[in-house]
């Protein structure tokens, strides 16, 4: 099942440590980045995607117009691809931080996760040790403490360490 990421996830694992989601991509499932995504975020190139193995995949037209035509509420035309693209794969799950394009794709039925989730599954599946997605975890808050606060890390060493 492949997994669509938006902007803001990327950029948590970029200032973090990109390589949690190249192991992410190769052991668990396939992470996608569609292009206006890789345009978006000036720290990644399509050279690093292809390094990292994820797959950045050309919007199709039909997608692109309706990101550009139909009304989400706030959503930027970003993570209205992201939401769209992801519409039109099949099994497709949408990894976002981001509280609103999470609200329309449980209303659309699509399969969303939080990008801390990855960690999560990987030690899981026994590719990383917890304390190893502790100190990615601690990398986010450092570069996102508005949105990574301290309960959502403590919440995350219970769910890792239980």
């Amino acid at each position: 099942m492949p997994v669509i990421t938006d902007a803001n996830v990327l950029i948590d694992y970029i200032e973090s440590d990109i390589s949690i989601l190249a192991l992410y991509s190769d052991k668990i499932e396939q992470i996608i980045i569609p292009s206006v995504i890789v345009d978006e975020v000036e720290q990644l190139s399509l050279d690093d995607c292809e390094n990292h193995g994820f797959l950045v995949i050309e919007e199709e037209l039909e997608i692109l117009s309706n990101a550009a035509n139909f009304h989400h509420g706030p959503l930027s035309f970003e993570d209205k691809v992201c939401l769209y693209l992801a519409k039109s794969l099949e099994n497709a799950t949408c990894i976002t931080n981001e509280k609103v394009l999470h609200k329309f794709c449980v209303q659309d039925n699509i399969p969303v996760k939080r990008g801390l989730k990855l960690l999560i599954e990987l030690v899981e599946a026994g590719h990383l040790e917890a304390d190893e997605s502790i100190k990615v975890v601690c990398l986010i808050r450092d570069s996102n403490p508005h949105h990574i606060h301290q309960g959502v890390v403590d919440e995350f060493i219970r769910l890792v360490t239980t």
